[in-house]
């Protein structure tokens, strides 16, 4: 067992008397095998979500990735349609939902993060209308999402405007991320992609009519990409 203090990074650091003062939200003892994220900003702040540890499977984006991810994001997110892939706990959909997205799915293969996901998302009290849980692999996921669309007419489809993606560091899912994305005929006109990934990889794609990168960003030994979907091809 471990003593966990969360410390509010909003708080403004303060010196009385040479003492520097934080502001301590919550305190609790965790298990060592339950490590803990929080939600950063929004309807949800604060709130403590539960993850997995130990495995690239399951890494849980960093606070500072998270938190510069949704500043870049915040125009984008709010009334968005959301694919959290590769979900691991659900924290980067939850941070969605809590910054005002109206619909995450959530796409998790390894039961044991399923179950995580749906615990969090109990705890928090979010609403069954506002998130769906699709336990199996990401890539049948897409294919799925793209004979969904052929049957159904474009105005039966809910086009998704934000997709999040962050698979494990050595996944060669990476090289068909974009196709398969595209290919699933769901996104929205200038749907916004993010990819995390390590920051040594370089992301190549077949068509650079269908995607254009608008902005990357490195942390250490992560990086994040933001690709735009370009409707009818139209580089902007």
């Amino acid at each position: 067992m471990r003593l966990d203090v969360w410390v509010d990074s909003d708080f403004v650091d303060c010196r009385r008397n040479g003492v520097s003062c934080v502001h301590i939200i919550q305190t609790q003892f965790w298990n060592l095998r339950c490590p803990l994220v929080r939600v950063i900003s929004g309807k949800y702040k604060r709130r403590l979500l539960k993850t997995l540890s130990g495995t690239d499977v399951t890494r849980p984006t960093s606070d500072r990735v998270k938190e510069n991810l949704f500043n870049i994001l915040s125009f984008d997110i709010q009334g968005a349609i959301v694919w959290d892939l590769f979900a691991g706990s659900g924290a980067l959909g939850i941070e969605a939902l809590s910054r005002g997205a109206q619909h995450v799915t959530f796409v998790e293969q390894s039961p044991a993060a399923c179950r995580i996901i749906s615990e969090n998302l109990r705890t928090l009290g979010v609403p069954s209308e506002r998130f769906r849980l699709v336990s199996g692999s990401v890539t049948d996921f897409l294919k799925s999402q793209a004979r969904a669309t052929e049957k159904s007419s474009a105005n039966d489809a809910a086009f998704v405007s934000v997709v999040l993606a962050d698979p494990p560091y050595h996944s060669n899912w990476y090289d068909e991320a974009l196709d398969l994305i595209a290919a699933s005929q769901v996104c929205a006109p200038e749907c916004l992609v993010v990819l995390e990934m390590n920051s040594d990889r370089n992301l190549s794609h077949s068509d650079e009519r269908t995607w254009q990168l608008v902005d990357e960003r490195k942390y250490g030994l992560a990086q994040l990409q933001f690709w735009r979907f370009l409707e009818k091809g139209e580089v902007k």
